[in-house]
């Protein structure tokens, strides 16, 4: 207990003064003084201090340890010695110089070794990417070891698998390139045969789309503007009765006539009456007919039609009319459906 009969005593101070400061009073003090300002939180009973500056968690790169007391924390950074803080990243430095490829070329030519005859000295651009006693590739010849190097950029190799179909020379400029040594292919054992699959949907059949043109009529004088190939009234034509992708098939066999030349040229095309237009890759040509030279032109097209019931017809001409003569029983045409 606090003896109040002898002068000052801050147990017994009712008010603090300078001369006579109370127990409360200094110890608030020296809390301020020595932590700054203490924020107290209180939870069921127990009052928590938060100390300021960060001194719950310490320097960013002296951290304070979990459960270490503050003068125990003080005493290990006097003992250890303070880790400055991380300064701003510095300006970045020059980009270093481009290594070297990893691979080098040929620069003369060499004749492709074989199992008997498998060593090559070879001529390449010096590059130290190529090791004495790797494994190089040559573009167009195949799998090589290198056994020596000199500074100069020749390679003294051995063939340890030749590409099939290798040339007999290899020429300068081919990709040297370092790889491992070649693998070889295994086929391993079938498999067990897997179940059956569900029978597929059956296709549609298009028969009844399918036709062709043939006639014994009056061999047909071509004139000198196209139209439409006639043997006495029954025209070289076809009809595609559905919309879908025909296969169309011509022969046409040709006769020469009184007054034909070497000179003269015929040409044929398959021309689409209902949408009055020529048929992609159809129109083709003959010439060298003389009188009574026989000749024969096919010639097959894939067409498709967005409409039922379209014609197809053949039309041919010549450079001079009446000299070459398309023979009626002799020529054909066929067209059937793909899909």
């Amino acid at each position: 207990m606090c003896g109040c009969g002898c002068g000052c005593s801050p147990c017994c101070a009712e008010t603090s003064t300078v001369e006579c400061e109370a127990l409360s009073s200094q110890i608030q003090n020296f809390t301020t003084q020595f932590f700054g300002d203490v924020v107290k939180t209180e939870v069921n009973g127990v009052v928590t201090w938060s100390l300021p500056c960060s001194l719950d968690v310490g320097l960013d790169n002296n951290p304070r340890a979990s459960d270490e007391g503050l003068a125990c924390y003080f005493l290990r950074l006097f003992s250890e010695g303070i880790i400055g803080a991380t300064g701003p990243a510095g300006v970045p430095g020059a980009a270093g110089a481009d290594g070297s490829n990893a691979f080098t070329v040929t620069i003369a030519s060499f004749s492709q070794p074989n199992s008997g005859d498998p060593n090559r000295q070879i001529s390449t651009q010096y590059n130290p990417a190529i090791l004495e006693g790797s494994y190089v590739f040559i573009a167009t010849s195949g799998w090589y070891q290198v056994t020596a190097k000199d500074g100069s950029g020749t390679l003294w190799v051995t063939l340890v698998q030749g590409l099939a179909g290798a040339p007999a020379t290899i020429t300068a400029g081919k990709l040297v390139v370092p790889s491992g040594f070649p693998g070889q292919s295994v086929t391993g054992p079938a498999g067990p045969q897997g179940p059956a699959g569900p029978q597929g949907t059956p296709g549609a059949s298009f028969t009844t789309n399918n036709g062709m043109f043939t006639s014994v009529g009056t061999d047909d004088n071509l004139g000198i503007a196209y139209s439409v190939v006639d043997f006495g009234g029954d025209e070289v034509r076809a009809l595609l009765t559905e919309i879908g992708t025909y296969l169309i098939t011509v022969t046409i066999d040709l006769v020469g006539l009184a007054g034909a030349v070497g000179t003269d040229q015929v040409f044929f095309r398959l021309r689409n009456n209902t949408t009055l237009s020529t048929l992609n890759g159809s129109e083709h040509g003959i010439a060298s007919m003389t009188t009574g030279s026989l000749r024969s032109l096919s010639f097959t097209v894939v067409h498709s039609i967005g409409g039922d019931n379209q014609q197809i017809t053949l039309q041919g001409k010549c450079t001079t009319a009446d000299t070459v003569a398309v023979v009626a029983a002799r020529t054909v045409m066929t067209h059937v459906r793909l899909q």
